[in-house]
């Protein structure tokens, strides 16, 4: 069988992983999964998927960069809630 030229999006959810449809989009507004447009229709190219895999393949042990992540995480801040409203 031939490799298609061409990817709709639940194709490229699969070959990703089975990723969420969401997440798919999200990849696309980031700019970091390419794409075409035609008509009303968005398809994603194979050498868009290859190359966003090749850019986000590690060779990093998962907790060190989750231990990086969390060093980089902003401290949550809490704002005191009035409870007295006047009506």
């Amino acid at each position: 069988m031939n490799k298609p030229e061409l990817y709709t999006i639940r194709e490229a959810m699969e070959l990703l992983g089975k990723i969420s449809r969401n997440s798919i989009y999200s990849l696309l507004r980031d700019g970091r999964l390419a794409s075409l447009k035609i008509g009303r229709r968005r398809f994603i190219p194979p050498h868009a998927i290859k190359d966003f895999i090749d850019a986000s393949t590690t060779t990093d042990s998962p907790s060190v960069t989750s231990r990086s992540k969390r060093a980089t995480q902003m401290p949550l801040r809490l704002v005191p809630v009035r409870s007295d409203r006047r009506r």
